[in-house]
């Protein structure tokens, strides 16, 4: 107990009845009890009651009990600031560590410096700082101190999570950018042979046949199946943008080459020039799209 009034269980400002009401029902408890631990109960009882019922001893406790909070109080705020320097030197190694390792990455276009050693022995010693700190009295913490410490963990929390996140996701956008490529190595062929059948109508003397309609089916079947391969493909996000272009690029020429497929000998003229436009449209909007792409990534797609 810390005072006569704990081992009563009373308030320091009870009075002279309360006091002989909690002594006598002490004594009744302990009164069927025989231990040296009862004993020695029963004296500090005794001790407390005969103190605190006589006007001038209990004044006196009083007084000294208030330079004993006192005391106690001075050297838990002591233990306080002591514990706090040695929880936030941790902290400055731990928030520094983080630090350093962001800043380096940042900077070096994703090669960093890893600073294990500010990191484990920063966590290490405001760990430490902070089980002693969180023993002292919650009177004797002070805010200020707990918002340091709050802010240091933080600080390097953040710094050290902004590297694993980083890293985390250039490893995923390594793994789309494989199978953003491998995508495109596979339908390079479709492309190409589309886009061969094309021009191999487009270069036929003559009027048109059922060649050129039989050949503009194929190429329309292989510009919807390249169309269908990049939309179920999952880009990186920075070439998302390209991919939604990709298959709109691709569905237009399908749609146009499957138009261009249904032609006969009896077709307007106009038809064909319409078809034309829309196609040399297409055209322009591919060429502004590969731009675009270049513009961006430094290479041609």
């Amino acid at each position: 107990m810390n005072s006569y009034y704990d081992l009563l269980g009373i308030p320091a400002n009870a009075t002279e009845m309360e006091i002989r009401s909690a002594y006598g029902r002490d004594v009744l408890r302990l009164q069927d009890m025989t231990s040296d631990k009862v004993a020695q109960f029963r004296a500090a009882l005794d001790g407390a009651f005969a103190t605190l019922v006589d006007p001038a001893k209990r004044s006196a406790y009083d007084q000294e009990l208030a330079i004993a909070v006192q005391d106690g109080a001075a050297a838990s705020s002591d233990e306080s600031d002591a514990a706090f320097r040695y929880a936030m030197r941790g902290g400055l190694w731990f928030a520094g560590g983080g630090v350093v390792t962001a800043a380096t990455y940042e900077f070096s276009q994703g090669t960093y410096f890893l600073a294990w050693g500010p990191l484990l022995f920063g966590g290490f010693q405001l760990v430490r700082g902070l089980l002693r700190y969180l023993t002292v009295p919650s009177g004797a913490r002070k805010g200020s101190q707990l918002g340091v410490l709050g802010a240091l963990i933080a600080v390097g929390i953040l710094s050290a999570g902004f590297v694993g996140v980083s890293e985390g996701l250039s490893a995923q956008d390594a793994s789309l950018y494989a199978k953003w490529n491998t995508m495109i190595d596979a339908s390079g062929l479709d492309v190409a042979q589309a886009n061969d059948l094309v021009i191999g109508i487009a270069n036929r003397p003559g009027a048109w046949d059922a060649n050129d309609s039989a050949d503009m089916a194929k190429a329309s079947a292989l510009y919807a199946r390249v169309a269908d391969a990049v939309e179920a493909t999952t880009a990186p996000a920075q070439l998302d943008w390209y991919r939604t272009g990709m298959v709109k690029n691709f569905r237009e020429a399908a749609a146009i080459t499957r138009e261009f497929s249904v032609v006969t000998t009896a077709s307007p003229a106009s038809t064909l020039a319409a078809l034309d436009t829309r196609w040399q449209a297409f055209v322009d909007e591919a060429t502004r799209l590969s731009d675009r792409f270049e513009a961006q990534q430094g290479k041609a797609p």
